[in-house]
């Protein structure tokens, strides 16, 4: 994927606004479970007089919550519900700081989390459906598509990031070769000849003896 939104956004502005829309969405809902668990105790402690205090009806009955067992479900519930939206919120607060300055390891949090909140839908859909409440199946199965998509999309901006990281930079060379010259033994007076590449120049060395003077100037 090189474009986000069938190919109208950047994938850097479509994660950025997945960002921002996962911290909305993460801040209402965080809200609410709060809501829900100050709202459970004061229920608990109501029932416990004889008086429900269950003014949206979310709530369990008095009388299931009598029983321990689903008192502390309930309870462990709510505050999974609070713990893992407040993470959402924090790492989607990541996620748009690692679009802004193309940093990959910052997507991961977020995507970890996104995969166990799809899990979380998914088994949601399975009861639904096992329930036959057809409404909670098609907020499930909207929810999946959606996240889904997202997932991919910072999946693919991430792989994007790791990709231009890798790319070779060329830096220009900054050897030179020093040209050497010696005189050949071959040319005439004064004239010089280019040596090859490592070339270490040597004395050379010949078998031909000078002649030998003969002491009144003339050389045999």
């Amino acid at each position: 994927m090189r474009r986000c939104c069938w190919c109208c956004v950047s994938l850097q502005k479509g994660v950025l606004a997945i960002g921002v829309l996962s911290m909305i969405s993460a801040c209402v809902l965080t809200v609410v479970y709060g809501a829900v668990a100050v709202t459970l105790e004061e229920h608990v402690a109501a029932c416990r007089v004889g008086l429900a205090r269950d003014l949206l009806g979310i709530l369990p009955t008095c009388h299931d919550l009598s029983d321990t067992s689903t008192l502390l479900a309930a309870r462990i519930f709510v505050y999974i519900q609070v713990s893992v939206w407040m993470l959402f919120l924090t790492f989607s607060v990541l996620l748009i700081v690692g679009a802004v300055k193309e940093r990959g390891g910052l997507l991961v949090p977020w995507l970890v989390l996104s995969v166990v909140v799809m899990a979380a839908v998914v088994w949601s859909g399975v009861r639904a459906a096992l329930q036959h409440r057809t409404l909670d199946l098609l907020a499930s199965v909207l929810a999946i598509v959606v996240c889904t998509y997202c997932c991919l999309v910072v999946r693919s901006y991430s792989r994007l990031i790791k990709k231009e990281a890798l790319v070779p930079v060329l830096v220009p060379s900054t050897y030179t070769h020093t040209r050497m010259y010696c005189e050949s033994p071959y040319a005439s007076p004064g004239e010089t000849q280019e040596l090859p590449p490592a070339y270490s120049p040597h004395q050379l060395l010949t078998n031909k003896k000078s002649p030998l003077p003969t002491g009144l100037g003339v050389k045999i």
